[in-house]
């Protein structure tokens, strides 16, 4: 990526992303604290509706009290069994004319039945139960639901009703003698928070004993509610927690909910997030217009300010472009007080001083070329220095002294390959055949006091090596690995290739030295053929090979040395 867009891009990122982190965080911290103060809204409404709720059936709670110690309703269940009927009908008015009394003034009221323990109706007032199908079910609910009071949904004919019930104990034996129940329109707790505005899709249940809905604000609503919320309720009142995220069909509600303990009924609102989230919503939509103008405004600046910096550098390049094809001498002038122009000032002395100094070495170069012409000129025929050495070969032959002919002929071959050949690598193959030349040379000197062994595969032959890699390490053992004992000295080659590169082990059993010695640098001076000593080789390959080839070197007194060179795998072209 250019300068110029990283620029760009380093202006309008810094400043549109604080703002968009801003702006995240700021509506992100309104949306908590409006969802917190709404749903504390709701709680407090919720307690409202419940404590409403729990007067209204404390209510009939209590004309049910009234009733069930009534002196006339306690007789009237002991003696109805063994009454005429005409006894019968004198209680029945009796008991109604103090029924009226008591729920006159309760209009939500549409029945209500004295029910024994064998499911007789011992009194009536109303016709909902005349069905004994409903007269059952509401007894089987009475004795699963237990308790002092019960508190329960009925369907009756295709309408639901209330049906609150008590459990009706004799004051002579204090044993179970029936029920008293009232069946009451819904519109009787429904009154008492129908006109609570919770927001659109908003509504509030009722949950009766059986953990059926006892009431709801809004009919439609009623199937939105199933045990998968029941149960996230349930949770949450174990927990204690006063209102709680319930998520459906992708969309979020938030449930507040409390519990009439007497009554065992559960009022549940049941609000949808999106109601909280309105002024959220619009709030988000200025941020996300203030984020598009900032957009655009940083966009405007950042090109403003890049073009700043960037023309000067491309003047500048331009410039050093027109230098360096011309040999560093061009114009260019900036008087600009910043550091670009600080920047081409000194790029001017550079290039005078670059100028200047490309003159002098091109007259170095000529100065060079003239003194090589001088040497060359000054060097002995290399063809004549072979044939004096193979004159003076078969002289020897001549004499007898084959000995001294092979070495003279190693010496005029290992001279070929320094003399000749100009080309600084050579096969492993030539590389070899020049240790056996040196070797041979030896061997007129120190007699058969080595040994050389040499392994190498043939197929490793034609890769390439630098030339005299070798013989300057094999040359180190004979002198300074011959013990003085005259023991017979082995030195051997291994060649052997590891994935990408080849490895050279030359080792001999000599008199080896001490590394820590070596570490410190008193090992001596480098014993050198024709200028190619060891510490040579190792220049030579970090120079033309590079990391992570070179040479190590082990050695320990009196067991021998090791020299590893590792070089990588060239095929000769």
């Amino acid at each position: 990526m250019t300068i110029e867009k990283r620029l760009g891009y380093s202006f309008f990122f810094l400043s549109l992303i604080p703002i968009i982190i801003v702006g995240s965080l700021a509506t992100t911290i309104a949306k908590h604290s409006i969802i917190e103060k709404s749903t504390n809204y709701i709680v407090q409404l919720v307690d409202a509706v419940e404590d409403n709720l729990q007067n209204e059936l404390r209510s009939y709670e209590a004309i049910l009290n009234d009733l069930m110690v009534d002196a006339l309703i306690q007789k009237t269940f002991h003696i109805y069994d063994e009454s005429t009927n005409v006894e019968k009908a004198y209680l029945s008015n009796k008991i109604s004319d103090i029924l009226i009394n008591k729920i006159s003034s309760y209009p939500y009221i549409r029945d209500v039945k004295m029910i024994d323990l064998d499911e007789k109706v011992i009194y009536q007032r109303g016709y909902l139960l005349n069905d004994e199908s409903h007269i059952k079910d509401i007894v089987a609910s009475i004795k699963t639901i237990g308790g002092a009071v019960q508190c329960f949904i009925q369907p009756i004919y295709g309408e639901n009703y209330i049906v609150l019930s008590k459990r009706i104990n004799s004051t002579y034996t204090q044993k179970e003698v029936g029920y008293i129940i009232f069946v009451i329109k819904e519109d009787a707790v429904r009154s008492i928070y129908e006109d609570l505005d919770l927001g659109d899709g908003a509504n509030i249940y009722l949950i009766d004993q059986k953990d059926e809905i006892l009431s709801s604000q809004y009919e439609e609503a009623k199937e939105r509610f199933n045990e998968k919320l029941l149960a996230a309720y349930e949770e949450a009142l174990i927990y204690k927690a006063p209102s709680f995220e319930y998520s459906e069909s992708l969309q979020k509600y938030t449930i507040v909910g409390s519990r009439i303990s007497k009554f065992r009924i559960d009022c549940i609102a049941m609000i949808p997030n999106n109601h909280f989230l309105k002024e959220i919503n619009a709030m988000t939509g200025k941020v996300i217009l203030l984020i598009i103008g900032c957009f655009f405004l940083s966009f405007i600046l950042s090109k403003r300010i890049s073009r700043s910096i960037i023309d000067p550098l491309k003047k500048l390049k331009e410039y050093i472009g027109t230098a360096m094809g011309e040999k560093f001498h061009s114009e260019f002038r900036d008087d600009s007080p910043d550091e670009l122009g600080e920047l081409g000032r000194n790029y001017i002395e550079i290039n005078n001083e670059m100028h200047e100094m490309i003159k002098k070495i091109e007259k170095d170069e000529k100065e060079r070329r003239e003194l090589e012409l001088n040497m060359l000129q000054a060097q002995i025929n290399p063809h004549f220095l072979f044939n004096t050495l193979n004159s003076l070969r078969w002289i020897a032959m001549m004499s007898g002294a084959e000995s001294v002919g092979e070495g003279i002929l190693a010496l005029s071959d290992l001279l070929k390959n320094t003399i000749i050949q100009k080309d600084q690598y050579t096969t492993i193959k030539n590389e070899l055949e020049n240790v056996h030349n040196y070797m041979l040379i030896q061997t007129l000197r120190y007699g058969d006091s080595f040994k050389l062994h040499v392994q190498a595969k043939e197929e490793l032959m034609d890769y390439k090596t630098l030339k005299f890699i070798l013989q300057p390490i094999v040359e180190n053992s004979i002198i300074h690995g011959i013990r003085q004992d005259d023991s017979l000295l082995n030195i051997s080659i291994k060649l052997s290739e590891e994935d990408e590169y080849l490895l050279f082990e030359v080792s001999d059993d000599g008199k080896g030295f001490d590394m820590a010695q070596m570490a410190r640098g008193n090992e001596g001076k480098d014993i050198r053929l024709s200028g190619i000593g060891i510490n040579n080789v190792v220049d030579r390959i970090r120079i033309n090979y590079g990391e992570p080839y070179g040479v190590e070197i082990i050695s320990e007194l009196d067991k021998g040395t090791q020299v590893k060179l590792r070089i990588p795998k060239m095929r000769e072209a």
